[in-house]
């Protein structure tokens, strides 16, 4: 290539009336036409967007839903307030009480500092069909993208061929579509990325399981005070257990490297802590094997493509959709301001966003390793929770803060590990301890 044609394509902005397709309409799609749409109306322009998805995420059991314990906590319902974005009670299905942290034989809860909501939703229809009128969230948020202008086609994809303006997308039915500039909003649970050829290589994944089971208010708000709760497995595969309450039903979460739901049962029926937060003899309604990004995607972008979300990047095991909404809103500004060459997309878009998580999550896994390891000790971790609820007791809540930003995710994993580590912080615990036992 000469320097002519290498200056003509890192200058290729995105034209004003452009076809945009994105390739997913869950929230990385919708966050990212939403973010486009505010852009571009900004400045006077228009682009014609089209999200498709084989999913409507309005019906229930497996084939309306996305495969999320959908838990938005505070920072992410700012976010969504700043796209005048509100979730009512069509689509909140709890208001969560805080995280309740287990040991072995004590707990503690820990609250939002700023005594923010922890919104729980269901990610598609739900296990069974509602007895009153309800919206997913993710449907809610493709349906206010569809609203404020963007399309939507409910098509499956069955290939993509790289054009001399863009992209063709084949979808079901022989029907073909062509987009000047295309976004893959599709995460990882999809093998839609083997038909891209940009050399895109998704991120590293665990195999997690996720598991309705019905339960009334009566229990949630009694046993659970409606409250997440975080339990330590005593099963190796599975690193931590949370469970979720929504409406009539609780979303168990195993996330390991590779947990499937016969170890989930295995561990209902000898994990005493986990049993006495469950209804006794409840069945599982449905179940799943979602993936979860602890990794980068190699090539993510190239000219007139980006990939979004957590088939881009996330954060370590926390606060996947406010990931989606970030890289959205990131690239959604690169295109806008600097446009969709691949020079563009790397230097506004793929660096910022490694910028933001990568490195940040190297902290994340040592803070998770951390508390995985003193949790699941016993002695160690009951004198521990002991010490965090003597310090606020007290009016010492800095070890409480640090557990909430942990397990809520409302704040990058390197200031999380420097309050952690801080002279005041360990001086602090080691009091606490003292004061605790």
């Amino acid at each position: 290539m000469t320097l002519r044609e290498r200056s003509i394509e890192a200058s290729t902005p995105l034209a004003d009336g452009a076809s945009v397709g994105v390739i997913g309409a869950g929230p990385a799609g919708t966050f990212f036409a939403l973010h486009l749409l505010e852009l571009l109306r900004e400045r006077g322009r228009t682009a014609q967007i089209t999200l498709i998805d084989r999913k409507t995420f309005a019906s229930s059991g497996p084939s309306g839903c996305n495969m999320c314990a959908g838990a938005i906590g505070p920072a992410m319902v700012a976010k969504l307030r700043g796209l005048s974005i509100l979730l009512d009670e069509t689509v909140i299905r709890r208001i969560a009480d805080g995280y309740e942290i287990h040991g072995s034989g004590v707990s503690v809860t820990v609250r939002s500092p700023e005594r923010g909501e922890i919104y729980t939703v269901f990610r598609g229809g739900g296990p069974v069909a509602p007895s009153r009128k309800t919206k997913s969230f993710d449907q809610h948020l493709l349906d206010t993208a569809v609203s404020r202008g963007a399309g939507f086609l409910h098509e499956r994809v069955e290939h993509i061929v790289r054009t001399p303006s863009g992209f063709r997308l084949g979808l079901s039915g022989g029907k073909e579509r062509d987009f000047e500039f295309l976004v893959g909003a599709f995460g990882v649970n999809t093998s839609i990325s083997r038909k891209l050829d940009i050399g895109y290589a998704p991120p590293r994944t665990w195999h997690t399981v996720q598991a309705e089971i019905p339960a009334d208010n009566d229990f949630i708000e009694r046993r659970l005070r409606n409250r997440i709760h975080i339990i330590p497995a005593t099963s190796k595969a599975i690193r931590f257990l949370a469970i979720t309450p929504k409406d009539d039903f609780l979303t168990l979460t195993g996330i390991g490297e590779h947990v499937k739901i016969g170890e989930l049962e295995r561990e209902r029926e000898r994990n005493r802590v986990l049993g006495g937060l469950l209804p006794e003899g409840a069945n599982v309604l449905c179940h799943c094997h979602p993936q979860v990004p602890v990794g980068v995607a190699r090539n993510p972008y190239s000219d007139r493509i980006a990939i979004v979300g957590d088939a881009f990047i996330s954060r370590y095991l926390k606060n996947g959709i406010e990931s989606s909404h970030d890289t959205a809103r990131t690239l959604a500004e690169a295109v806008v301001t600097y446009g969709i060459s691949a020079d563009a997309l790397r230097d506004h878009f793929y660096r910022p966003c490694i910028g933001r998580f990568r490195y940040d999550n190297v902290w994340g896994r040592m803070l998770f390793g951390i508390y995985e390891s003193v949790l699941r000790k016993g002695h160690l971790s009951d004198a521990y929770l002991r010490s965090v609820s003597a310090g606020e007791a007290s009016g010492r809540t800095a070890q409480a803060h640090i557990l909430w930003s942990v397990f809520a995710g409302d704040a990058p994993y390197r200031e999380i590990a420097g309050e952690a580590f801080s002279p005041r912080s360990i001086v602090e615990l080691s009091r606490n301890f003292l004061g605790g036992r």
